[in-house]
Formats: structure tokens, C-alpha cells, sequence
């Protein structure tokens, strides 16, 4: 790995268990009350891939690596990648780093921004992070 390079996981089972099994049941839940309905089985099937793509944000791990080429972050299948040229601000907090298209705040934020959940067992080192971020100008 290069020193402009970080990389760490996100498990919502392990940082979060309580807020990861509410998303499950709810996912779960959906998908009861669409199959209840008793729509034709498309139906029922992609309301259900809905609730649980929605949802699995709480109980899906994360990985999340910065490099020299962009941000990337994977989630069970999906992959979302972007360029530090298409990334205009960084906003740290304890829960993770926003990472916006945006220099300022923007009510795209919460369309368009890329979220990287920090774990709150072993979290990359703040000073890490910091000299990813300023070395792409974040």
C-alpha cells in the first residue's frame, strides 16, 4: 500500500449490532407485508429487492479504500467508485467521512455524496486520514 493510500471495514454487527438487527427486521418485515399483498410473484419479488437493498445499508459490512486513483466503496455486490477529481469536499465526523461533488453544502448531498462509515473499534488513524485527504486537496 502507498502512503497515499488507506484502507479499512465497516461491520454494522460488530460497531452497531442493535441499529443492524433493526434494519434486518425491517428488511425482513417488508418483505412479509409485500408477500401479503398476494401481488403475482414479480411483483411481490421486486418490492421485496427494494425493502432489502434500501435497508441494507445497516446490516451490510463495508469496505472503504482511498488511493491514488479515487475512493471505492464496496458493499455485498456493489461497488461505488469515484475520482478524487469529482470530489470537492470532505466533512469528517465521528460516525465517517461524507465525501461531496460539492464544495459547499448542497441539498444533492444525501444523492451524490459518498458516505465511508468509520469502525468505531479500530478506526484508521484521524492522522491518516487527514494526509489522504489533504493530498487530493480535501
Amino acid at each position: 500500500m502507498s502512503p497515499t493510500s488507506l484502507e479499512w471495514s465497516y461491520n454494522p454487527w460488530r460497531d452497531r449490532p442493535g441499529r443492524a438487527a433493526v434494519a434486518l427486521v425491517g428488511a425482513l418485515a417488508c418483505c412479509v407485508a409485500a408477500t401479503s399483498l398476494r401481488l403475482p410473484a414479480i411483483p411481490t419479488v421486486v418490492l421485496c429487492v427494494v425493502c432489502v437493498t434500501a435497508l441494507a445499508v445497516g446490516f451490510v459490512p463495508v469496505r472503504c479504500r482511498l488511493d491514488e486513483d479515487g475512493v471505492t466503496r464496496r458493499s455485498g455486490w456493489f461497488a461505488e467508485h469515484r475520482r478524487w477529481r469529482g470530489l470537492q469536499r470532505a466533512v469528517r465526523s465521528a460516525e465517517g467521512v461524507l465525501l461531496s461533488p460539492y464544495r459547499r453544502r448542497h441539498w444533492l448531498d444525501p444523492y451524490r455524496a459518498l458516505f465511508l462509515p468509520l469502525p468505531h473499534a479500530a478506526p484508521p488513524l484521524a492522522a491518516d486520514l487527514d494526509r489522504v485527504l489533504s493530498s487530493h486537496g480535501l
